[in-house]
């Protein structure tokens, strides 16, 4: 979007920003191209869909729709304390996670206070230390990895806040746990560390940073999770925070009384017993990664090792390009152009059958090039 797009009487701070770009619904697609049985790859969501327990918990709740919400969370909190072992005032709900992002810079970061993001990390952090008018510090992010020493190369006094997505999205890449020790090691306690673990769950245990263990011990450490991946509840939106009872205190602050629906409340809750559908989940992604990383090897596409469910590849085709042409063909993907990417796709690990689909559809426009 150009700067004349804004009113004249919008915040200057905001004018650079770039509005969402959403994908298509399905249904669009199907319309406007006269397709049928089209798949959408594109947002990372969990393709066995959601926990039995869950929706069962959702139509519960339907009958109280009429209330507000809890606006403390106070059943959710208690779930996520006995499994995590932290204490419910130290646990912060946002609908999704996305808004937990907005209450860290809502809570910390002031007019020029330094945020330091990754060249090609998550685009919602840029977007929020912007609203509130901070100064975004990049690092580089050689071969689409996390680089400690170039982070720590450009921490200065005035930093307030370091982001990392762990593993980053759209990049799939993990920070590990030797990486975050020395990174911790280095920075000084008062600098806010944002581990945002939207894809926890899929994580590989021998390399994967435990940073509540942080949290416990006093840093100033914000870890954040979600349930709209793994646990397959996008549509409810619901998100949580673990940090220390002051980092807590001022998010909170700043947090919509009734941010999180009652629906989102109860599904979550439910979804934190129904192990087997979680462990089902991580199970089928691990599994079609491997299969997705075959077929890619056997075309020659060249992508990057994912720690998601996920994969960031790069084709001989530009990757908007490459969207379009599959958008025409039934298969929905995510062009990241935006990220500064623009030879690379971003494509969910989907059900086997539409990871088929989509190398069929690959296959025939790389031989048709």
């Amino acid at each position: 979007m150009s700067m004349s797009k804004f009113p004249a009487m919008s915040r200057p701070a905001i004018r650079s920003i770039l509005p969402y770009e959403p994908g298509k619904p399905i249904a669009e697609v199907e319309r406007e191209f006269g397709l049928t049985g089209v798949i959408k790859l594109a947002s990372n969501e969990n393709p066995l869909g959601s926990s039995p327990l869950a929706l069962e918990a959702v139509r519960k709740a339907l009958t109280d729709t009429h209330r507000y919400p809890d606006g403390q969370g106070y059943y959710l909190k208690e779930k996520l304390s006995d499994k995590f072992e932290i204490p419910p005032n130290q646990i912060v709900l946002g609908n999704g996670s996305t808004e937990l992002i907005e209450l860290v810079t809502e809570a910390f970061v002031d007019e020029q206070d330094e945020v330091i993001i990754g060249r090609e990390e998550f685009f919602k952090y840029q977007i929020a230390v912007k609203i509130m008018n901070g100064r975004i510090v990049w690092a580089k992010m050689p071969e689409l990895q996390y680089d400690v020493d170039e982070i720590l190369s450009v921490v200065t006094d005035a930093t307030k806040v370091i982001f990392i997505a762990n593993p980053n999205n759209p990049t799939g890449t993990l920070m590990d746990k030797i990486q975050v020790e020395r990174l911790l090691d280095h920075l000084p306690e008062q600098i806010i560390v944002v581990f945002d673990e939207a894809y926890f769950e899929y994580r590989d245990h021998n390399h994967y940073p435990d940073t509540l263990s942080y949290i416990h011990n006093g840093r100033s450490i914000i870890t954040l999770r979600t349930f709209s991946k793994s646990y397959g509840l996008a549509a409810l939106r619901v998100g949580y925070a673990f940090s220390t009872v002051d980092i807590c205190t001022a998010m909170n602050a700043v947090r919509e009384a009734f941010n999180v629906n009652s629906l989102a409340q109860a599904a979550a809750t439910a979804a934190l017993d129904d192990n087997a559908f979680l462990i089902e989940s991580i199970k089928h992604n691990l599994q079609n990664k491997r299969y997705f990383y075959g077929e890619l090897d056997r075309l020659g596409v060249s992508y990057i090792n994912t720690e998601a469910n996920f994969i960031l590849m790069n084709t001989p085709i530009k990757g908007r390009e490459l969207f379009q042409s599959l958008l025409r063909r039934g298969v929905v993907v995510r062009p990241v152009d935006g990220y500064g990417l623009p030879d690379y796709i971003r494509v969910t690990i989907g059900l086997h059958s539409e990871i088929e689909s989509f190398m069929r559809e690959l296959s025939k426009l790389l031989n048709d090039r």
